[in-house]
């Protein structure tokens, strides 16, 4: 193996499919013992070829460039995909790439089953919200290419039901309001997808919450397409309720009052902010 930084950066970048690279990685290109392949990662890094993300992993500078001091890691799909693999880009941070929400959320949001320690991260200068499961869950029903790779995330749908279980990865339960009215206003609804993603990782309890909001979204609404959307979402949630009354925002001390046909505690006041 060639002793030549450009020559080594090179192996790497062939033996990985992102610019993010580790020991393991590194020891295959290179044809290394892990233990070599990390002291060599170092070096490298210590000369300004690498820079370091965090314990053991590294970005690949760009061949042309003489440092990545000038070249930070600025795509945090693909370093998630790299980092907290099995994973996938869900909740708000997928709502935004499909244009289900104009609010911006500094962290990004990312549903893994590595090992980590908090619900939050912060790798190579980039701001991570992480929600551990197990790894049969930690499979994205979507791909997206993000530079040269495709990252897993969550679908449109699978966005939804994945935030009817959990309100926090949307945001709460408001912003999961206004991300369904947004996807029931999309010309191109699948709604056989939502029924498919309800059935394959809908929970009850998340089934009352998407039902509810969309009766209650039904109000007012005078667009016959969109109404058709809510009342599909309202009729084929009816199926999946469960017994017992759950909170519809379980981020909220309070518990309100009780809505007895879909089994909630309504404890936040939903309205659309363009019906406000």
């Amino acid at each position: 193996m060639s002793t030549k930084p450009k020559d080594e950066l090179a192996e790497l970048a062939r033996g990985s499919v992102s610019s993010i690279v580790t020991a393991e990685i590194a020891a295959s290109a290179w044809r290394l013992d892990s233990r070599t392949a990390s002291k060599r990662l170092a070096a490298l890094a210590r000369r300004g070829w690498l820079r370091r993300v965090q314990r053991g992993t590294y970005q690949i500078a760009p061949l042309e460039a003489s440092s990545v001091a000038a070249t930070p890691y600025d795509d945090p799909w693909t370093l998630a995909a790299a980092i907290f693999a099995p994973c996938y880009v869900g909740g708000w941070s997928a709502a935004e790439h499909w244009g289900l929400t104009e609010q911006l959320f500094r962290d990004t949001f990312v549903v893994t089953a590595a090992s980590v320690r908090s619900t939050h991260a912060v790798v190579g200068g980039l701001a991570f919200r992480l929600a551990r499961v197990s790894p049969n869950r930690a499979v994205g029903d979507a791909t997206v290419w993000r530079q040269t790779i495709q990252v897993a995330c969550s679908s449109p749908e699978r966005t939804l039901v994945d935030g009817a279980n959990a309100p926090a990865w949307i945001g709460g339960v408001r912003h999961l309001a206004e991300v369904l009215a947004r996807y029931a206003e999309r010309p191109s609804c699948d709604l056989q997808a939502f029924a498919q993603s309800l059935n394959d990782h809908g929970r009850g309890a998340g089934a009352k919450r998407l039902g509810f909001l969309a009766e209650r979204l039904l109000e007012g609404e005078d667009d016959p397409q969109t109404r058709n959307t809510l009342i599909f979402i309202r009729d084929t949630t009816l199926e999946h309720r469960t017994a017992g009354v759950v909170k519809l925002d379980p981020g909220v001390h309070s518990r309100g009052y009780m809505n007895t046909a879909w089994g909630l505690w309504i404890n936040a006041e939903v309205i659309r902010r363009d019906h406000a």
